[in-house]
């Protein structure tokens, strides 16, 4: 928790990865990495400091388990460069980089190693062409692992691990290119279909009655048609992904799609970098208020968000019981009259 007309109640999450953490700017957020702005998630490694209004965070590490490798070497394609990992070398065609790479295509400064405790870490640079571990585009950095596939535009490298008992892995046959699946950021790759929304095209089915009382979403299309989805106090996000709080079964809504963020003085949903965006009432929103009746689309999905007050919808039962009682008291008081006459 900080403090700061600049920090918002939400405003970034981070989630731990095999890989190393993850950091995501929520809503109008802003998130400031190594004193460079970024508007997207970032794949953090030791070392990072993030700025969270006038406070830092910077990102460490202990292990909690024997080293996976006595030493670190990276193997060229061509089975002649080889590197030993230790501490922090650049890589980049500049020539007082550690380990200089010869192509125009790459940067200068195109990206650095970190060796601490015996565990690699890779960091891109902001270059032009890109980083790729294992053919995904890396943003920020990760955590290297006994085999990976690391390449500097086309420029491909093995990383073996040597001790420890480690099975020796075979050198990469497949071109680079084509272990390339897209140019996106490491550990972001999901199934989501890409879609042109277009309004008039949804068919809404919305119930008129329903029986469930305070803060909920109501499915008003296909596949969640008629279902009722509470919401409580805090966080719940809402997406593809089985750890979802609210698991929305559909090819054009993303793992994570969104968040909504539930408190006494109101609800708020943000976008979770969702490959369809997040709309209310067919604006495309990165942070908004929900108010009752508010219709919420995700992807090819439209929930309505409802916030019911509890009383609501039982005003005649309670009448009905306070007459109820109302009668059972005068039915008392005329039964003691008519024994005080007696």
């Amino acid at each position: 928790m900080f403090a700061g007309e600049d920090v918002l109640d939400y405003h970034l999450r981070i989630e731990a990865t095999n890989r190393g953490p993850k950091v995501y700017p929520l809503g109008e957020a802003s998130l400031n990495l190594n004193g460079v702005h970024h508007e997207e998630p970032v794949n953090l490694i030791i070392g990072d400091v993030l700025q969270v209004g006038q406070s830092e965070l910077a990102i460490t590490a202990e292990s909690d388990q024997l080293p996976e490798a006595d030493e670190w070497w990276l193997y060229g394609n061509d089975d002649h460069t080889t590197y030993k990992l230790d501490g922090e070398m650049y890589v980049g065609r500049d020539k007082h980089s550690d380990i200089l790479v010869s192509d125009d295509h790459i940067s200068r400064n195109h990206a650095r190693f970190r060796t601490e405790a015996k565990v690699v870490w890779i960091q891109d640079l902001d270059s032009a062409n890109g980083t790729y571990v294992n053919g995904e585009r890396l943003v920020g950095g990760c955590r290297l692992f006994h085999g990976d596939e690391v390449a500097f535009d086309t420029i491909a490298f093995q990383l073996v691990g040597k001790g420890a008992d480690l099975t020796p892995v075979r050198k990469r046959e497949t071109p680079t290119d084509q272990l390339r699946i897209k140019d996106v950021p490491l550990s972001t790759l999901d199934t989501t279909e890409i879609v042109v929304v277009n309004p008039d095209d949804r068919a809404l089915v919305i119930p008129e009655n329903t029986t469930a009382t305070g803060a909920f979403l109501l499915g008003a299309s296909h596949p969640v048609s008629g279902l009722v989805f509470p919401i409580t106090i805090g966080r719940t996000t809402i997406g593809r992904d089985e750890d979802c709080d609210i698991v929305v079964n559909d090819l054009t809504v993303s793992t994570r799609h969104a968040e909504i963020v539930l408190r006494p003085e109101g609800c708020t949903v943000s976008n979770l970098m969702a490959t369809n965006g997040t709309r209310v009432n067919d604006r495309e929103v990165q942070n908004a208020e929900l108010t009752d009746g508010d219709l919420l689309h995700l992807g090819e999905v439209s929930l309505v968000f409802k916030n019911v007050p509890v009383t609501q919808g039982g005003g005649s039962l309670l009448r009905y019981v306070r007459w109820v009682m109302l009668g059972g008291s005068v039915l008392v008081v005329g039964l003691v009259v008519w024994q005080l006459l007696l």
